[in-house]
């Protein structure tokens, strides 16, 4: 698929039948966030996905979610979230939504609170952000926390901004209750 002649997906086809997609940013959003609650289980995150994404879910299941996860991927074949391969996580949807929103609307003078947009549009304009805006170097700080990179300089910064670098650590309620009963177990 060329976009830039095909233009932007707005439905899939399934076993012979379109499919409607929402395909507002909002919504590519919603589910973002869905994959980094770590209450939900992958059945549920897959849930609202396709709850979410198609108007109308499709009887095939399997088929569905496959192109969920592409459409959502932009056609690419990434892990949702992961970028160029590395799975690592170095932002959140939902810690670092107003410097995410910031740095779309200063870089591209779109103001996302009242202005529709294709997730992929969305996605493409998050992908390039400038590496001189907020966003992008918080992104570049993290990589290099890491990877045990900082400069003194970059130290610095982390250390007087920590709360707004640090990522918390996302448990499933399984891991969770397994980390609970190993900290009582010190206290005895």
């Amino acid at each position: 698929m060329n976009i830039l002649i095909d233009g932007l997906p707005t439905v899939v086809e399934i076993d012979g039948q379109e499919y409607e997609l929402n395909t507002d940013y909002r919504i590519g959003l919603q589910i973002m966030t869905a994959f980094e609650d770590p209450e939900l289980t992958g059945f549920e995150k897959q849930v609202v996905m396709l709850n979410l994404l198609y108007s109308e879910i499709p009887p095939n299941r399997v088929v569905s979610t496959e192109l969920a996860v592409k459409f959502l991927n932009c056609d690419q074949d990434a892990k949702p979230g992961e970028v160029d391969g590395d799975s690592a996580r170095y932002y959140s949807w939902t810690q670092d939504a107003r410097y995410i929103m910031a740095a779309i609307e200063q870089t591209y003078h779109i103001d996302l609170s009242v202005t529709n947009l294709h997730w992929w549009r969305f996605s493409y304009m998050f992908l390039d952000l400038p590496e001189d805006c907020f966003f992008s170097r918080l992104i570049y700080l993290r990589k290099q926390k890491a990877k045990g990179k900082l400069t003194k300089e970059e130290k610095e910064w982390y250390y007087s901004m920590r709360e707004v670098v640090d990522l918390p650590e996302v448990y499933t309620s399984e891991e969770q209750a397994a980390i609970n009963k190993f900290m009582a177990q010190l206290g005895q």
